[in-house]
């Protein structure tokens, strides 16, 4: 009889906790409570794990020994007659800079490189570049430069690979002869791998170096305004379009009236998130090289998921990151995992938002 008793007992407990879990949770469902879901960029929110194993350039997650690592910041050539490029699917970050005779170049930064076949094609150096490459305490790798940036390299401001004496590069046979010799200079994660090793240079970040930028899956631009194609143009020759692409919610990025392809894949490059600068832009001497203005603050757009918000945008010295804010620079921005592709426009520039 005692353990009659007890099974209809432990029958009733049971039944309790039972009713008890699903009143509970039909109350959070009509209320709208969930489990709290941090926002910091201090954790993997793909799978709410700690945050060593997270890329910082992008918030997503990575192998956790290269977290520490230096990026690598490739200079890529971007005229027409040098289309298509290699390797930028697998860059982090992608800034596109105005240079001289209304043409482009990008810097290509990835954290690693390492198993990227070919990048490029690499191109000569401008002092901008060298700067933004610096701000992100990257080993940055070009192929020659102007006066200016070949100053700002030999007083070893920054830790850079040279490919002008043609090591740690090839020319592609290929894009020689049907291209030109100057669209054919392409490197490796391989060959940066042979060239940072036999430079000696310090392969992890400097011990107090933090890049601000925060990601979230909440973040502020899913309430913004809709933003399906935007169209950056540059000048009269070069103009850069993002076009929404909702299932996989990227933008993919044409230029030349043409998609920008990754040649190693033979794919459209995307990006998730898109940054639009405004800066000043000045001729240097009365000829057609460019200083951009990058240092102190100024406005831009960030544009992911088919939306735009306003925001603004600081950066304190040569050696500094740029760092992003909500429009009344109340609130460093937050961004929704994923790499970047960051447009700086001059005061000649202008943006098409549809």
């Amino acid at each position: 009889m005692k353990n009659k008793t007890k099974i209809i007992l432990s029958l009733i407990l049971v039944i309790s906790i039972t009713l008890g879990t699903f009143w509970w949770n039909n109350q959070s469902k009509k209320s709208g409570s969930s489990p709290e879901v941090s926002d910091s960029s201090q954790f993997d929110l793909l799978n709410n794990k700690e945050p060593y194993n997270i890329n910082p350039l992008t918030g997503l997650a990575k192998d956790k020994n290269m977290i520490n690592a230096r990026p690598v910041a490739v200079m890529i050539n971007n005229l027409h007659s040098g289309q298509p490029l290699l390797g930028v699917c697998d860059a982090d970050i992608m800034y596109e800079c105005p240079t001289e005779g209304g043409i482009t170049r990008i810097l290509a930064v990835f954290k690693d490189p390492s198993n990227v076949p070919a990048i490029g094609s690499v191109r000569s150096s401008r002092p901008y570049f060298i700067k933004i490459a610096k701000g992100l305490d990257a080993i940055y790798v070009h192929l020659g430069g102007s006066t200016l940036a070949y100053q700002i390299l030999n007083s070893g401001f920054i830790d850079s690979i040279d490919l002008i004496k043609e090591q740690f590069m090839w020319r592609d046979a290929n894009r020689r002869k049907n291209l030109g010799l100057e669209h054919s200079a392409l490197t490796s994660g391989e060959k940066l791998r042979e060239g940072i090793k036999a430079k000696g240079f310090r392969t992890e970040l400097e011990k107090n170096y933090k890049y601000p930028q925060a990601f979230s899956k909440s973040s502020p631009v899913l309430a913004g305004t809709p933003a399906n194609k935007v169209t950056a143009v540059f000048s009269g020759y070069k103009s850069t379009t993002f076009t929404y692409d909702g299932k996989n919610q990227t933008y993919l990025i044409s230029q030349f009236n043409a998609p920008q392809m990754d040649d190693n894949i033979k794919k459209q490059n995307s990006k998730p998130n898109i940054i639009l600068m405004d800066i000043s832009a000045q001729n240097i001497d009365n000829t057609e090289l460019l200083s951009l203005d990058i240092i102190g603050n100024g406005s831009g757009k960030y544009i992911s998921h088919g939306k735009y918000i306003d925001i603004k945008w600081k950066r304190l010295n040569d050696s500094s990151p740029f760092e992003f804010f909500s429009a009344d620079e109340e609130k460093p921005l937050v961004m929704l995992p994923g790499q970047s592709y960051i447009c700086l426009l001059a005061q000649w520039t202008h943006v098409n938002i549809e």
